[in-house]
């Protein structure tokens, strides 16, 4: 059974709905994320590109 979060599991506050639509499981809202680190879990990957070029593409994606 997977568990959805609407509320930050450190404030207590609301998480936001995009970052819920793209983080489904996370259990913190973007400004805790921020100062604690990332609390997804799993291996990070190799995009295959810079940071910048990836930036650029998200940014895209988003608008």
């Amino acid at each position: 059974m997977v568990a959805y979060f609407k509320t930050c599991q450190v404030c207590g506050r609301a998480i936001n709905k995009g970052r819920l639509e793209i983080l489904p499981q996370t259990r913190l809202c973007i400004d805790c994320a921020k100062i604690l680190g990332s609390d997804i879990k799993g291996s990070k990957a190799r995009i295959g590109m810079d940071l910048d070029t990836y930036c650029d593409l998200l940014g895209a994606v988003r608008s």
